[in-house]
């Protein structure tokens, strides 16, 4: 085999592998991605408790079941950045105009407003 042979099969070997690397790489990223963009953090109404629930084209999305109790106390919730709930990453709430509860949200942390976003 000649020398100029043996570099065209190294040189494919090479692009044959950065291929299926760039394909697996694409596909965990691709995964990763949907999955971020079809979940929404819900909290429990009752317990305050936080889950990630996959949203569903058509489906209706809350109240939610809670994966824990079977009851539908979940709801979608708004982050308060406000204060000291910014320092310390944020603080999630149920908005008042989601559980059908009259006037503003108000964080339960700080105390600031909190409004859809």
């Amino acid at each position: 085999m000649s020398d100029t042979t043996k570099q065209g099969i190294k040189i494919g070997a090479a692009a044959l592998l950065l291929i299926i690397a760039v394909f697996a790489i694409r596909g965990s990223f691709s995964d990763e991605l949907v999955e971020t963009v079809n979940t929404r953090t819900f909290m429990d109404k009752d317990s305050g408790e936080l889950f990630k629930i996959e949203i569903k084209p058509g489906a209706k999305y809350f109240p939610a079941e809670n994966p824990k109790t079977g009851e539908m106390t979940l709801y979608p919730t708004e982050v308060c950045f406000k204060n000291e709930c910014g320092d310390a990453g944020g603080t999630r709430v149920i908005l008042n105009s989601l559980l059908k509860k009259p006037g503003p949200t108000v964080c339960s942390k700080c105390g600031a407003f909190v409004s859809s976003h």
